[in-house]
C-alpha cells in the first residue's frame, strides 16, 4: 500500500507525524483568523493550516484539525464559529483527496482546486448561516451581506452573494499560502503522503 493510500484511509492516516502537526494547523488557522477579526476584513483565513495539512497528511488529518480549530476558536474567541467546523472538516477533506488525485502538479489542477474549495465553503457555509444565524454570523463579511439585504434581496440571495464575492478570494489565499509553508518545509519532514503528492 502506497502512502498516498495510507493517508486516504482512516485507520492508517494517523502517523506520529500527523499527531504533531495537528496543533500546529490550528495554531495557523487560529493566527488568520484572528488577523482578519483585528483589521475586520471580509475574509476568515482559518482554513489555511486545514489546507496546509490535508497536503501534507490526508484528508482525515486535516478533517480532525478542522473540528479542532472551529472548537478552539468558539471558546476562546468568538463561539459562533463552532458550527462551521463543518465546513473547515469539508475544505480539508476536498483538499486531501484533490491533493491525493494529483491536483497539486500543475497550475491548472490548483485553480480548479481552488475553485472547488470555494463551491464546498458555498455549499456548506450557506446554511449554517441562514439557518443558525439568520444570515448573521459576526464577522467582517456581513456588512457584505447587509449590502446585499440593504438592496432588496431576500436574506438566503444575499448570504450567497456575499459567498460569492468573499469566498474566491479567501480560498486563492489559503491555498497560495499553504503552499508557501510547505515550500518552506524540507522534504524529509513532511509525512509520507506530502511527500508523494507534493511535487517539490
Amino acid at each position: 500500500m502506497t502512502a498516498i493510500q495510507d493517508g486516504l484511509r482512516f485507520k492508517t492516516a494517523f502517523t506520529t507525524a500527523a499527531w504533531v502537526l495537528i496543533p500546529v494547523a490550528i495554531g495557523i488557522n487560529m493566527i488568520g483568523r484572528t488577523f482578519t477579526q483585528v483589521l475586520n476584513l471580509p475574509l476568515f483565513l482559518d482554513t489555511i493550516g486545514t489546507t496546509m495539512l490535508a497536503f501534507l497528511a490526508g484528508p482525515w488529518v486535516a478533517a480532525v484539525a478542522g473540528v479542532l480549530t472551529n472548537l478552539v476558536i468558539g471558546l476562546t474567541l468568538e463561539a459562533t464559529s463552532i458550527p462551521f467546523g463543518i465546513v473547515n472538516a469539508a475544505l480539508g477533506i476536498a483538499a486531501g483527496v484533490m491533493a491525493a488525485r494529483g491536483f497539486l502538479r500543475s497550475t491548472g489542477k490548483v485553480i480548479w482546486m481552488m475553485v472547488v474549495l470555494t463551491v464546498v465553503t458555498i455549499v456548506t457555509a450557506t446554511p449554517i448561516v441562514v439557518l443558525v444565524f439568520e444570515g448573521v454570523s459576526g464577522s467582517g463579511v456581513d456588512a457584505v451581506t447587509g449590502f446585499f439585504v440593504a438592496s432588496g434581496q431576500g436574506m438566503v440571495e444575499s448570504v450567497i452573494g456575499q459567498q460569492l464575492l468573499t469566498t474566491p478570494g479567501d480560498k486563492v489565499i489559503t491555498v497560495l499560502l499553504a503552499f508557501l509553508l510547505i515550500k518552506g518545509t524540507p522534504a524529509r519532514y513532511r509525512p509520507p503522503f506530502g511527500r508523494e503528492v507534493i511535487p517539490f
